[in-house]
Formats: C-alpha cells, sequence, structure tokens
C-alpha cells in the first residue's frame, strides 16, 4: 500500500487545519504585522524583478498557473491508470480536483483584497492556488515517485528531489514577485496543502482496500 499507516498524521491535520483557521483570523483583523510582511516581500521580490530574475519569475510564475498543474494531474493520473494503479489515479485526481473547489469556495468567501499593482487579467486566491497545486503535486511525487527509486539510482533521486524543491520555492516567489498573490496567500496555500493532503492520505488509507472491491478499480495495486 503506498500510503501506511501514520498515528501522527490526524494530529497534523489538526495542527495545520488550525493554524490556517488562525492566518484567515489574523487576515480578516488586518493584523499590522501581516500587512507588514505583505509590504516588505512584494517590495522586496518586485524590485528585483528585473533583467534575468524577471524573465525567471515571468517563467515560475505562468508555468505555474492552475490550468498547467492540472494538465500534468491528468497526464499523471492517465499514466498511472494505464499501468494498473487506478486508485492511486483516482485519489491523486480527486485530490487535486477537490483542493481548486476547496481554494475557489475560499477564496469567494473570504474575499481579501487583491495587491495593489496585481495585473488586471489575474484575480487574486485565497490561498494561493497556483502555489496550493504546486505543493499538492510535489507531494504526490514524493509518496508515488520517490519510493520507486532504486538503491543505484540515489543520485538521480537526490537531485530530481532537489529540483522539485526549488521548483516550489521558485513559484512561491514568483507569484509574489508578479503580484499575482501576496506573501500571506502563499504561506496559507502550504500550510492548507499539507493539511489537505494528510487528510487526502487518512482518506486513501482508510478506504482504498474498500473502493479495490468496486469493479472499475478491481485488481488495481493499492
Amino acid at each position: 500500500m503506498i500510503v501506511d499507516r501514520d498515528k501522527a498524521r490526524k494530529p497534523l491535520i489538526y495542527i495545520f487545519a488550525g493554524l490556517f483557521l488562525f492566518v484567515i483570523i489574523l487576515s480578516w483583523l488586518y493584523s499590522p504585522l501581516l500587512n507588514l510582511l505583505d509590504e516588505f516581500f512584494t517590495e522586496f521580490l518586485s524590485g528585483r524583478n528585473n533583467g534575468f530574475l524577471k524573465v525567471f519569475f515571468w517563467i515560475g510564475a505562468n508555468l505555474s498557473r492552475p490550468i498547467f498543474s492540472f494538465l500534468v494531474t491528468l497526464f499523471c493520473a492517465f499514466l498511472l491508470w494505464g499501468n494498473n494503479f487506478k486508485i492511486p489515479a483516482a485519489w491523486f485526481l480527486f485530490t487535486m480536483l477537490g483542493s481548486m473547489l476547496a481554494d475557489s469556495l475560499l477564496t469567494l468567501l473570504l474575499q481579501f483584497p487583491a495587491p495593489s499593482d496585481k495585473p488586471a487579467s489575474i484575480g487574486r486566491s485565497f490561498p494561493s492556488l497556483a502555489v496550493l497545486m504546486t505543493f499538492l503535486l510535489i507531494q504526490f511525487f514524493f509518496v508515488i515517485v520517490v519510493p520507486e527509486f532504486n538503491k543505484r539510482a540515489k543520485k538521480v533521486k537526490n537531485k530530481t528531489i532537489i529540483f522539485m524543491i526549488l521548483w516550489l520555492i521558485l513559484v512561491c516567489f514568483a507569484v509574489i514577485a508578479c503580484q499575482y498573490n501576496t506573501i500571506i496567500d502563499v504561506f496559507s496555500a502550504l500550510i492548507f496543502g499539507y493539511a489537505w493532503f494528510m487528510f487526502s492520505e487518512e482518506f486513501y488509507f482508510s478506504y482504498a482496500r474498500i473502493f479495490v472491491k468496486l469493479n472499475i478499480f478491481r485488481g488495481s495495486w493499492i
């Protein structure tokens, strides 16, 4: 089974969900500390948004748009399904779709103001949908792909892990530098993403053996 029992998982869900709620409350109250952090990081990264970094951040921000992440999700789910990992494929797809729906509902309900110089064509999402989906993609990579590397491929494995971590960092910086999101959007996306993924893992561990009995998933690896 690709997801093992973990007694710390449920407490972590509650802890990170509580942290996310705490950030929401601070944002509602327009905490001076949060406003200061937003202004500092936006000005710091935007002020270096020139030359090479400008192109670098632009690539990071645009290649991490939700539509791109969703297409990657569909491709990965297709590969998993074709290799008889039907339940992991469905888990992957519905976790990502669920995160998009949850993010849209939170953005609609909370309606935090957009960054002052935000491009008119880009709407602000809270938490940052680009960061959230990138984070979840990387989490799935660590659960599904990393364990498949054998001992001989250790160097390739380590380089790939470093690349994925750097990619996440680039996305976090890029959406702030391009003023699509604020530092609070990014921070809340990481917190919410971790809680969401832990919840998704707990659901998978609890119900995968039940779903494998359904005709559509019969014979699937879990």
